[in-house]
């Protein structure tokens, strides 16, 4: 059996954009990790000759959530080893029509699926194969050790707290991971297995959506704090550009 010093350190970024997930790329590159971004084109980050980290990108399509194994499979043969760390942050969007529900129609219908399966479907299946890659790492000591944290994050937004017009199919989108996340967390599923799950939510100072101004940096920030910690935090991880981690939401409010 390999030592847990040999074990790499690996991160899994699903949706790899040139905002959130080329910063996100570059952070957890700087700290050792290998990254593995999944996209359907190539991501705008590369490693770099001088920083020493394995940068791979396996093209997939979100919309089709059955290639998400596929996925997780190649990190393990290409990289050696299982993600410690999964990032989903791919979403799409498309503006409700002005009768929003008029996308529910036989002729229409086509439109949600697909929305969804970037957006929820594909979402749970990686967390499915999340967690069997989780499994398959050694348990972290008190201290983390320097092994790999068990950390899943998805970039969220407002939208499983609040409506928006015009966002009715794409917070059904951000609903459903949200609730999953909340699930897992409070009904401590995968405690035993060391797992934790975020919903991760970048607000102005005030606590409202950033919408087109997310900081792809400030989100690197964060998703280092979450992966460095040793315990669960607040599942609905709600964080402000240059402050932190600021609790918005009332006690017991999804």
């Amino acid at each position: 059996m390999s030592s847990t010093s040999s074990i790499p350190k690996i991160i899994l970024i699903l949706g790899a954009g040139p905002n959130v997930g080329a910063a996100v790329a570059k952070a957890f590159s700087a700290r050792g990790f290998k990254v593995a971004s999944a996209s359907r084109s190539p991501p705008k980050y590369t490693a770099s000759s001088d920083d020493g980290a394995a940068v791979l990108h396996i093209p997939v399509d979100l919309a089709r959530p059955e290639t998400v194994p596929g996925v997780f499979e190649r990190v393990r043969r290409e990289l050696g080893g299982e993600p410690g760390v999964v990032v989903y942050n791919a979403a799409l969007f498309a503006p409700d029509p002005a009768d929003p529900l008029s996308l529910f129609t036989p002729e229409s219908i086509q439109t949600y699926h697909d929305s969804q399966a970037v957006n929820a479907t594909s979402v749970l299946v990686s967390l499915h194969e999340t967690v069997k890659a989780f499994r398959n790492l050694p348990a972290t000591s008190g201290d983390g050790g320097g092994l790999p944290s068990k950390t899943f994050i998805f970039t969220g937004n407002m939208l499983n707290v609040m409506t928006l017009k015009g966002m009715l199919n794409f917070g059904l989108g951000k609903t459903a991971p949200a609730y999953a996340i909340r699930h897992l967390v409070e009904q401590k599923i995968y405690a035993h297995d060391g797992v934790t799950f975020y919903y991760a939510d970048e607000r102005t100072p005030e606590g409202m959506p950033v919408a087109n101004a997310i900081s792809g940096e400030a989100a690197a920030v964060e998703y280092v704090k979450l992966a460095e910690r040793t315990d669960q935090g607040p599942w609905l991880y709600t964080f402000v550009k240059d402050a932190g981690y600021k609790d918005f939401e009332r006690p017991g409010r999804l």
